[in-house]
């Protein structure tokens, strides 16, 4: 831990302050801790036992910490005699002394001021054993809060489901590895990466799964059981040398499956078994794969070994001959007692008094270890043939359910009924390691990720614990109620190691996986939220940060590094839950030694930033967001929504605040100052206004929707009498001048490109427009009726149902932007400037649209100059920064675009002669590749601003005619353009002696660049040093973001790739192998033609015959099959049964089918039986499911009557019937032969007549006669 300490920060942190000697005395144990995790070596018990005692006896006595102790001491009396004396403390001499003669003998000069500058936050020139001991204290609190906090967390937050087929609980999932052999050295390696996956459940059922755990099959163990009850599965081991699988069931047997050529065949049934096996382990020798060892344990606590030393000649036991379904049966007494060749079996009888929970073969010791829930023989750990190592007990109250070996630190990590996670090494028995706290269950599952140093812990309520091995915290907890598997404990945990997938199952299955592909992917972020800003500290070189989450961090210029970071820095407390509030502003002091944060709560708070400790807090009255802060002279001016300016004095208490007269009409949001007494403010509706430092007396106004000039108090006043007093003829001569400079300039530049806007916006200038009655602007009115010009906005469509009748499109135009698009985002100073002189700018504005205002604060100066720097219309520019000599003017929009603008002879009196400008020139474009791209074989610009570099998408949006844009339009020279962020760009800062830009981003993102353009890297990630000043394009390897990779422009990746094509290298190196026209001739242009219904047709008959094969040839249709449905059951059962099925409950629903509705489908149904019997149609019956004609009959009376039982007719009734249809038709009463046949059925009946039928048939006979002649 005091190791990875020293890593975070500045390379000079583990000299810096002593802090390292301070640490040594709290992290010694923790180390000694950590570096006892087992010993690899293995020793014999007697000599373990000797080296713990010596262990113990050096710990007694640690010479690190007796000096370290004792030059603290004489450090401390040095303090002491200091304020004894009545100094107060050590100044900066006598700290140097001080640090020299006790912990600071290995420190330079500049470090120790350093340190003093960091102690003394005060700036009282003096250090105490107070100041000195908290910093320390304070630094080292908030370094190890920030460890823990960016400490690796090696799940994600939760589990992603895996479909499967299982219906019972999953005995167990294992990994099935992929064993590869090398021909070149014929030695064997077993690959995790893409191992397979294997599941059992109770039932019988085994599937097995890609490495993505994707399904590939499922199997049957036991397909016909000729017998009431089925048995349950308990366990399996993958043979991956010989590539079988051996199941064990309540049967107390073991199958041996061949899983070779994805063939699932049973090979070996082994049996002869005296106990139900519970637990099983495989283990083969990857230098010989003929070597493998078999354990199992079962409910009697006894262990069994079988050690094959041929597995790869013929199988494990031998070769299976007769037919492919032919497999061989195996008894275990045989095998105890050697009577198969090549293998060895040994029995290890009770060695547990309950059941074996676990059992483990451990290669590296040679011997293995069980597990039971018992308090004398909780785990065992021995050797199987009692001859090579020791065999002992590890006794734990109330038993042990899991257990995992470490080969990396020779540990074994338990778990039990008790919740504690203990630590054993594997020769002291007696006590373990470590103990780890935090279940509140008992542990039921336990895996060592040896590659991370962790134990992974699962308890009977799903709960998941990472605990990290060297420091013993827990580095990550997810709860039961995140790991979805459905009501059931979890049964089975599989562990890959290479993948760092976890694997959990009850009766469905569920993964714990960061893809490694999607850490790649992911880009680095150095906030959690959005980044409010980023400040340079030129005081200790370090870079300060803050986002929207109140929290602070700080950086290091010179590698990336984060070196301390504190959290709810502001902050409120709700039901006992800190809430943390947004930071808005951020700044210096004057020294550089403290940071100031202001809230959106309207608090402000005074920090040590290099310990995190807050000096001083306050609270504005109005409790409004604060959006500006400045420190000049012990000062503190602070201005936000509240629309006032209020001064603290630094150090003292809120009683002496004081305020400025209210000048603004609308909330601020930006300030600045400059040397020797101004301060300026920014507010929303567009007023720049100039405030005297000292008495704070309103020196002037500037907003350009007001006029180019100075607005001053006298101004004020006298204005109403002014346009009172005014021609009324002067006004068309003003706007036809007006008139001319639009049309002059902007109807070339016409464009019809406007952007989307949201329905709230538009709403709010509906809103604004009803309730005022009148569109007309602030100085319009001035204007009786300008000129059309092509202007577009994406509000102006709302002004058409308001709008006056006299009013203009231009009119219009103005008038939203003075309501709407007149903020000011940013105010930046020119200090090297001459504020005396009125042709010189010195204040420069940024906001709304995109527009970039150079003032001159002078009585008669005003507006000297305005351009647009936004990448498209529309946005806005919210970040400005310029360097300390004023030469380059850097700009940011919410596009995420940085510009470079050489400002060097703008709107300034003083313009460069020309051999100075050449040399200039010449610098620029060796500096910047951006400059030498665009002004690729153009002769230099006769100056460096030009009123005709209008950007070609701004045509629409010119600023307001009162600014007049005629004198006033003008760009100066863009020598760097690109994309820096994908999102809004909300700070932007320069640093001259590293020549380094630094922006900080809505997309979480602090990121440095060089001046030139080169990317350096992201705040989070660590990046080789720094050189000195990066001028021109010192970065020897070009990086790319990642989140740029897919946004970025053709322009922007010539920047960044310092204008060079390294994709089209390759393209260029083959056309000049090949020859430009022989690839040219490859790619013929396709001349589209009219299709002829004729030759398609034609075409479709070639296509459908053959002149080679004939005409019995048809062409292969291919079509996309559909997506194949999953088979719901493989096995012989009929129906599957499943042990539990999620539901989710019925929502009631409205009753369709009215009675409006019943009414319209009988009649459709009337219609259309009509319908079809005019024409003759008989309906069908419409037949129902069969389970409705079934439950009908056995339910329900059957609708039809049911016909009456007829008995057929006898052979006397056919001859009656047969006569009297002769007598009816005047026959003679006869029967002929035909006649018997009808009567008998058939001919050979004829003979056998009876006398007793022919006296019968007479009767008849007689009595029809008699009837007739009747």
């Amino acid at each position: 831990m005091e190791n990875r300490m020293a890593t975070v920060g500045d390379p000079s942190y583990q000299y810096d302050n002593g802090s390292k000697l301070l640490l040594d005395v709290g992290s010694a144990e923790i180390y000694r801790n950590s570096s006892s995790f087992g010993d690899r070596s293995r020793l014999s018990s007697k000599t373990r036992a000797v080296s713990q005692c010596l262990t113990e006896k050096v710990q007694e006595f640690n010479p690190e910490k007796e000096a370290a102790d004792e030059r603290y001491a004489q450090l401390q009396s040095i303090f002491q005699v200091a304020e004894e004396d009545g100094r107060g403390g050590l100044d900066i001499d006598e700290f140097k002394i001080a640090m020299k003669k006790t912990v600071g003998f290995m420190m330079n000069n500049d470090q120790i001021e350093l340190l003093f500058k960091k102690v003394d936050a005060n700036c009282d020139g003096r250090v105490d054993w107070e100041e000195y001991v908290t910093y320390n204290l304070l630094e080292y609190q908030e370094r190890t809060l920030m460890i823990e906090r960016l400490r690796d967390i090696p799940f994600p937050p939760e589990t992603k489901d895996i479909n499967t087929r299982h219906r019972e609980t999953i005995v167990r999932v294992a990994i099935y590895p992929t064993v590869h052999k090398k021909a070149s050295t014929n030695r064997c390696s077993l690959d995790y990466y893409t191992a397979r996956y294997v599941s059992l459940s109770r039932e019988g059922i085994v599937t097995f799964w890609t490495p993505k755990m994707k399904q590939i099959k499922s199997y049957m163990t036991h397909p016909h059981v000729d017998r009431a009850t089925q048995p349950w599965l308990t366990d399996f081991v993958c043979c991956y040398n010989v590539n079988m699988l051996a199941v064990t069931s309540t049967d107390r047997d073991i199958t041996v499956f061949d899983t070779q050529a994805n063939l699932f065949k049973k090979r070996y049934y082994i049996t002869g078994i005296d106990s139900c096996i519970t637990c099983m382990d495989y283990w083969a020798d990857i230098r010989d794969l003929n070597k493998s060892v078999m354990v199992w344990g079962d409910t009697s606590g006894s262990v069994y070994v079988l050690v094959f030393e041929c597995a790869l000649k013929g199988g494990l036991f031998g070769a299976v001959g007769g037919k492919q379904t032919a497999f061989k049966k195996i008894s275990l007494p045989e095998v105890l007692r050697g009577f198969h060749l090549g293998v060895k079996g040994y029995k290890i009888g009770k060695i547990h008094d309950n059941w074996v929970s676990q059992i483990k073969y451990i290669p590296e010791l040679d011997l293995f270890a069980s597990c039971c829930q018992s308090s004398e023989t909780s785990m065992y750990l021995g050797d199987y043939n009692y001859k090579k190592k020791i065999n002992t007990y590890f006794k734990v109250y109330k038993g042990l359910l899991a257990f995992d070996y470490c080969p990396e630190n020779n540990i074994i990590a338990t778990g039990g009924m008790d919740y504690l996670i203990r630590v054993w090494n594997p020769y002291v028995n007696s006590k373990p390691v470590v103990v780890l706290k935090g279940h509140c269950k008992p542990v039921t599952h336990i895996v060592v990720n040896s590659s991370r140093g962790q134990i992974v812990s699962i308890d009977k309520g799903k709960n998941v614990r990472v605990f990290d091995m060297k420091d013993q915290t827990c580095v990550q907890q997810l709860s039961g109620r995140v790991i979805k598997v459905g009501p059931f404990p979890i049964s089975s945990v599989c562990f890959n190691p290479t993948t760092q997938r976890l694997v959990l199952a009850t009766n469905t299955l569920a993964m714990l996986e960061r893809s490694l592909e999607d850490e790649k992917s992911v880009d680095i972020m150095s906030h959690e939220k959005a980044v409010h800003g980023a400040l340079y500290n030129k005081t200790f070189k370090f870079v300060v940060s803050c986002c929207r989450e109140s929290v602070v961090s700080v950086w290091d210029l010179n590698t990336g590094e984060k070196i301390i970071q504190f959290v709810n820095a502001h902050k409120r407390v709700e039901g006992g839950v800190e809430i943390p509030i947004e930071i808005t502003a951020m700044t210096f002091d004057e020294p550089g030694r403290r940071l100031i944060t202001g809230a959106r709560d309207g608090s402000v708070k005074i920090w040590n930033f290099n310990n995190g400790n807050c000096l001083q807090s306050f609270t504005i009255p109005e409790g409004l967001e604060i959006t500006g802060l400045v420190s000049v002279r012990q000062r503190l001016y602070v201005t936000g929504w509240c629309q006032l300016v209020h001064i603290y004095i630094d150090g003292a208490s809120e009683d002496y605040r004081k305020n400025w007269k209210s000048r603004h009409k609308d909330d601020v949001l930006c300030i600045a100052c400059i040397e020797p007494s101004l301060v300026a403010t920014g507010s929303y509706d567009g007023d720049v206004i100039i405030w005297s430092r000292d008495t704070g007396q309103v020196y002037c106004t500037l907003n350009a929707n007001k006029g180019i000039q100075p607005i001053t108090e006298n101004r004020n006043k006298m204005e109403p009498k002014q346009e009172t007093e005014e021609n009324m003829s002067e006004e068309p001569k003003r706007a036809d001048s007006k008139q001319s400079v639009a049309s002059a300039d902007w109807k070339a530049t016409a464009s019809a490109k406007t952007i989307k806007t949201g329905l709230g916006l538009l709403s709010k200038v509906r809103g604004g427009i009803i309730r005022t009655g009148s569109v007309s602007g602030i100085g319009v009115s001035r204007f009786s009726k300008p000129a059309e010009s092509p202007v577009d906005h994406p509000l102006l469509s709302s002004y058409e149902t308001y709008k006056k009748p006299e009013s203009t499109k231009r009119e219009e135009y103005d008038s939203i932007c003075t309501k709407y698009e007149a903020a000011i985002e940013k105010i930046v100073f020119l200090q090297t400037r001459d504020t005396n002189n009125k042709n010189t700018a010195v204040l420069v504005t940024s906001g709304a649209e995109g527009w970039i205002r150079f003032w001159s604060i002078h009585h008669e100066g005003g507006l000297l100059g305005q351009f647009n720097a936004a990448h498209c219309i529309g946005e806005s520019v919210h970040a400005m920064a310029t360097d300390e000599q004023n030469n380059f003017l850097f700009t940011a929009d919410t596009l995420g675009y940085v510009k470079t603008w050489d400002i060097s002879e703008f709107c300034i009196s003083k313009l460069h002669r020309s051999a100075k400008r050449l040399v200039r020139w010449h610098w620029l474009l060796e500096t910047f590749t951006y400059l030498r791209v665009e002004w690729r074989g153009k002769d230099m610009p006769k100056s460096f601003m030009s009123k005709g570099m209008k950007p070609h998408n701004i045509g629409t949006r010119p600023p307001p005619m009162i600014t007049e844009p005629k004198n006033t339009l003008k760009w100066p020279l863009l020598v760097n353009s690109y994309r820096a962020h994908t999102k809004a760009i909300n700070s932007i800062e320069y640093v001259d002696e590293r020549c380094v830009v630094i922006t900080a981003s809505s997309d979480c993102a602090i990121r440095a660049w060089t001046l030139s353009g080169g990317y350096i890297g992201t705040f989070g990630e660590i990046w080789k040093p720094l050189d000195k000043t990066l001028k021109k394009q010192a970065l020897k390897e070009i990086r790319l973001p990642k989140d740029l990779r897919r946004v970025a422009s053709a322009r922007t990746f010539r920047v960044l790739n310092h204008g060079t094509f390294p994709r089209w290298r390759l393209a260029i190196q083959r056309i000049r192998e090949q020859g430009l026209e022989k690839i040219l001739s490859q790619y013929e242009p396709v001349i589209p033609r009219e299709s002829d219904p004729k030759e398609d047709a034609e075409t479709e008959v070639r296509l459908q015959s053959s002149d080679i094969l004939g005409k019995s040839y048809k062409r292969k249709i291919r079509h996309k099959l559909p997506k194949p449905h999953p088979r719901i059951i493989e096995t012989a059962s009929s129906v599957a049964v499943y042990h539990a099925l999620s539901f989710v409950d019925l929502t009631d629903t409205e009753n369709i089918l009215s009675k409006d509705i019943m009414r319209e489908m009988k009649e459709r149904r009337f219609g259309s039986n009509v319908r079809d019997r005019m024409k003759g149609f008989h309906r069908k019956k419409e037949q129902g499911p069969a389970i409705l004609e079934v439950y009908s009959k056995v339910s329900k009376k059957p609708t039809l009557p049911v016909p009456n039982y007829k008995k057929k007719p006898s052979k006397i009734k056919k001859a009656h019937g047969i006569l009297q249809r002769k007598v009816e038709a005047n026959l003679p009463p006869i029967l002929t032969e035909s006649d018997m046949q009808l009567v008998h059925g058939s001919s050979k009946h004829v003979s056998n007549i009876d006398s007793k039928s022919e006296r019968k048939i007479e009767r008849s006979t007689s009595g029809t006669s008699n009837s007739s002649a009747n």
